[in-house]
């Protein structure tokens, strides 16, 4: 994971836990950020790392940051969070995969 602030720079650490609303990451020699700061997020090994997420500091220590994602930004275009979660539905949709093969009695008339 990347984070990214003005006043920060550009600083590199890992996810410890992550869910559809928040983050929180492991950065090293982090100084003490404000609640309430808003933070560049990339996550570099996604499988689009180019989205960059806006966020917002919840809690910060020296070792971490946890933040909630506000929404996210991909080719200078801003979406919602609704996007990204409807995007990643119709992606899950359009794989095929075989029909289960059904067995039944076929009907006489």
């Amino acid at each position: 994971m990347r984070v990214s602030h003005s006043k920060l720079g550009t600083l590199e650490g890992f996810s410890i836990n992550v869910s559809d609303t928040g983050v929180y990451m492991r950065l090293s020699n982090l100084p003490k950020v404000p609640r309430g700061a808003h933070i560049g997020l990339q996550m570099l090994e996604s499988a689009n790392p180019g989205i960059i997420f806006n966020t917002r500091v919840i809690h910060s220590s020296s070792s971490g940051l946890g933040v909630a994602i506000v929404d996210y930004e991909l080719n200078g275009m801003r979406y919602t969070l609704d996007e990204l979660r409807r995007q990643w539905h119709v992606t899950k949709t359009d794989v095929t995969s075989p029909r289960p093969r059904v067995l039944g009695f076929a009907s006489r008339s």
